[in-house]
């Protein structure tokens, strides 16, 4: 009978475990809700987006933005440092695209300039360069070719004038009219030639069949003396990363041989 009483609780540590019964259960649901409502909070973080701003058509490069080239779309706020964007559309309209930019563009700090570049810029990019002009040139005898090409130009002189062309491009004279007549065994007067102008000219832009081409100044006043005078221009296609070609080279029919000239 001892042994069995000793074994029993007193009424003193039964109303203890009473107590402590209640205390563990609320904390376990305290843990339970705090846990729930931290779940829920973070998914409703997930689930926030926010605004950025992409771009609904093509911007060239140097071209002022308006508002007509811009879109919202919602995007998560948790993203990739890629993907963070421009969200106030007052910082975009009215700067200047740093590149060219195309449709669905995601608008990024790096592609905005706040004053437009120096030179004039061209409707594909290409930005004309500093104390170079432009030239409008026919494309109508060169066949398909883009602002990617290169040009070497050239004209015609069917009267023969001894006086034109008669330098290479280092500056060493040419034989004489004579010269060349008394090589070729004939003598019929001044023989019609042609001659390479200028080598490796840039396009820098084409519109209904002319190509704009940047030449330096001097470069483009010596083209015009040239059509002033009657004398018929003419261009080759050639390629961005060919060698250039030498430039005031004379050729007539006197000169023709069946060796290629170097």
């Amino acid at each position: 009978m001892a042994g069995i009483g000793s074994s029993t609780p007193t009424l003193n540590q039964a109303l203890a475990r009473r107590r402590g019964a209640p205390i563990a259960t609320l904390l376990l649901v305290v843990g339970i809700v705090g846990a729930t409502l931290l779940a829920i909070l973070g998914y409703a973080e997930l689930q926030r987006t926010e605004q950025i701003i992409i771009l609904v058509r093509d911007v060239a490069y140097g071209q002022q933005i308006v508002a007509q080239d811009l879109s919202l779309v919602a995007v998560p706020a948790h993203r990739p440092s890629q993907l963070r964007g421009v969200t106030d559309p007052r910082q975009v309209v009215g700067t200047y695209a740093s590149r060219n930019l195309t449709a669905n563009d995601l608008v990024q700090p790096t592609m905005l300039m706040s004053a437009p570049v120096g030179q004039p810029i061209y409707p594909n990019g290409e930005q004309l360069q500093l104390n170079m002009v432009p030239f409008p040139f026919t494309i109508a005898t060169l066949g398909p070719i883009t602002h990617r090409d290169r040009l070497n130009i050239g004209y015609s002189d069917p009267s023969g004038d001894p006086d034109l062309c008669r330098t290479t491009h280092d500056g060493a004279a040419l034989p004489s009219e004579q010269e060349i007549e008394r090589r070729a065994g004939i003598s019929t007067g001044y023989r019609p030639y042609t001659c390479r102008l200028l080598s490796s000219v840039r396009v820098l832009w084409i519109d209904a069949g002319v190509a704009y081409l940047e030449v330096t100044p001097y470069q483009a006043q010596a083209l015009r003396a040239l059509q002033a005078a009657g004398l018929t221009l003419w261009g080759e296609r050639y390629g961005a990363s060919s060698d250039p070609l030498p430039v005031l080279d004379r050729l007539d029919a006197g000169q023709l041989s069946t060796t290629e000239r170097p």
